[in-house]
């Protein structure tokens, strides 16, 4: 039987899970209670797989529809490339694309409603970061999918290793995990400079970067994770108004 891209994914999450929880009870980076948010992180993972599924579904389909043929051909070099590079190049082009789209949120009004949910966490933690908006998934989703399903065309078995590793770096950066990664700390985003990102202070709309500290470092985003206390709050800075919740999870 031909697995789908699905079922490497369905294992790729199960297999994180059990990682990254053992991780955090072994090297907890902060105190943390994971029962204070616990219901609410429940319904945000489960309005955030729903979402990401129809999201996925919706911009998969309404992408090659739109997407000229001519530009998807003249791509056959890129596309013939070993696997290992083009799950690379399609890591690296679809984090530079999402670093302006993240900024972006952060600096105009009306987007940063589609982001706001994500950042009313206060215990962060692998689970709280699936805290995202209807709108914040849809719109991440866009070079998510056409980067490497439609430009670089990615097999399933690729995409499912490509998700994989979305998925690592979606628990890594938000873990509650103390993590020394020695010089790859100079290239890679780790929980620290990620918790940073997510504070309640002027830091937050610092260290945008999802997979790389690239683009904070020549864009000018770059905050250095050890000259910031890492007790530092994190969240909006002000309670959550619970009547409000309904539209911050729509993103609008």
């Amino acid at each position: 039987m031909m697995l789908r891209s699905e079922d490497y994914e369905i294992g790729a999450f199960f297999g994180l899970v059990a990682v990254f929880e053992i991780g955090e009870r072994l090297r907890p980076a902060r105190p943390i209670n994971r029962w204070l948010d616990l219901k609410l992180d429940l319904l945000s993972f489960a309005f955030a797989l729903t979402v990401n599924r129809v999201s996925t579904y919706s911009v998969t389909h309404l992408a090659a529809k739109v997407a000229p043929e001519s530009l998807i051909g003249s791509l056959h070099a890129v596309q013939g490339l070993p696997s290992a590079l083009k799950i690379l190049l399609a890591l690296f082009l679809a984090d530079f694309v999402l670093y302006w789209i993240h900024r972006a949120q952060h600096n105009f009004d009306t987007l940063w409603r589609t982001h706001a949910w994500h950042h009313s966490v206060e215990q962060l933690y692998w689970f709280s970061g699936f805290r995202t908006s209807f709108l914040h998934s849809f719109i991440y989703n866009i070079p998510q999918v056409v980067i490497p399903i439609l430009l670089l065309k990615l097999s399933p078995a690729e995409a499912g290793i490509g998700y994989a590793i979305g998925l690592l770096i979606q628990f890594w950066e938000h873990t509650n995990f103390k993590a020394e990664v020695g010089w790859l700390g100079w290239l890679l985003v780790t929980p620290d400079y990620h918790r940073i990102h997510h504070s309640a202070t002027r830091h937050r709309g610092k260290n945008l970067g999802t997979t790389f500290r690239l683009w904070d470092r020549w864009f000018g985003t770059y905050v250095d994770p050890a000259l910031v206390p890492q007790s530092l709050p994190l969240g909006l800075g002000e309670p959550i108004d619970r009547r409000k919740i309904p539209r911050m999870m729509l993103g609008v």
